[in-house]
């Protein structure tokens, strides 16, 4: 279904991958923008800013970068990936969340269902309110994660159900039948917000749980990190290792070197580190076996471990 830019424009708040993919699916379907408000984002490698200025320069749109927008005027303002509180206009909004409401209130859902393995995810409609994700429900789009699938492919498909979801909101708008329903608190789960510090592995999880961890933290964020030699290491592709016994398990320690990648136990099982950078991005390789990962219990050794080598 296509809706024609002189029906309905809606002014969208939009930042991030994910708010770059909607504003441009929306522009596939017809649906012409009064305003777009963005700003731009520390750590964003998918340069979501630029890319919205440039699909404003190229469709004729009004682009604006604000973190505080006035909507108060607005008829239907469409919110995706926006991390700033709206005061004003709350009842003309509707937010798309990444999840399939009341699960995974919060932040970074989809982030929180990859580091689970859940089977299946999805996107909901909602009027925002003054809880966190409380709001009435317009519509929902479930999404199917396959196994090994990357972030970057999962948000692509619900940005896809995302705008799939919006042309339906946009028209049940037009013909006055668009209705929420009420979401069921008891149903409720929470999704925590996370930092720098979430990008590091834990190796005292297993293997798979570790493997998630690097498919959640890749584009567009920064990629999961480890500390190997006193220096930070990005893991791009890790597969599963054997699941070996060993008498006295330490995890993060390397087992085995082959072809410059390396074998790491885990709390329980192993991976191969099978692509990785270093902290200027260039490839890095795996050339000595007595060393070890850092984890969060042993983090706080590496200055005195330094100052031994040193005196040796």
């Amino acid at each position: 279904m296509s809706i024609t830019e002189d029906i309905l424009r809606p002014t969208i708040l939009a930042a991030g991958y994910k708010g770059t993919r909607f504003v441009a699916g929306l522009l596939k379907n017809g649906v012409k923008p009064r305003l777009i408000a963005t700003y731009r984002q520390d750590g964003d490698v998918s340069n979501s800013f630029d890319q919205l200025a440039e699909l404003g320069r190229s469709h004729a749109l009004r682009v604006e970068e604000t973190h505080r927008p006035d909507i108060e005027k607005d008829r239907l303002v469409l919110v995706v990936g926006w991390q700033f509180l709206l005061r004003n206009g709350l009842d003309r909004c509707i937010v798309f969340h990444d999840s399939l409401l009341p699960q995974f209130r919060g932040f970074a859902p989809t982030v929180t269902a990859l580091l689970l393995g859940v089977p299946a995810i999805g996107v909901s409609a909602i009027q925002p309110n003054e809880g966190p994700d409380h709001g009435k429900v317009y519509g929902s789009r479930i999404v199917h994660i396959k196994p090994g699938a990357s972030l970057r492919a999962i948000f692509d498909l619900q940005t896809e159900a995302m705008v799939d979801l919006a042309v339906e909101i946009l028209d049940k708008f037009i013909n006055g039948t668009l209705v929420g329903r009420p979401q069921d608190h008891e149903k409720a789960t929470h999704s925590l917000w996370r930092d720098e510090y979430d990008y590091f592995v834990d190796w005292r999880l297993s293997a798979p749980e570790i493997i998630r961890h690097v498919q959640a933290s890749g584009f567009p964020y920064l990629g999961a990190k480890a500390i190997l030699d006193n220096q930070v290491i990005t893991l791009d592709e890790v597969t599963l290792g054997p699941d070996l016994s060993f008498a006295i398990r330490n995890p993060g320690k390397l087992w085995q070197i082959e072809d410059r990648r390396a074998l790491v136990v885990c709390g329980r099982g192993t991976i191969w580190i099978d692509k990785a950078r270093d902290d200027t991005g260039k490839p890095f390789r795996f050339t000595r076996l007595r060393t070890r990962f850092l984890t969060a219990d042993t983090a706080w050794l590496s200055p005195f471990c330094t100052t031994l080598s040193q005196a040796r």
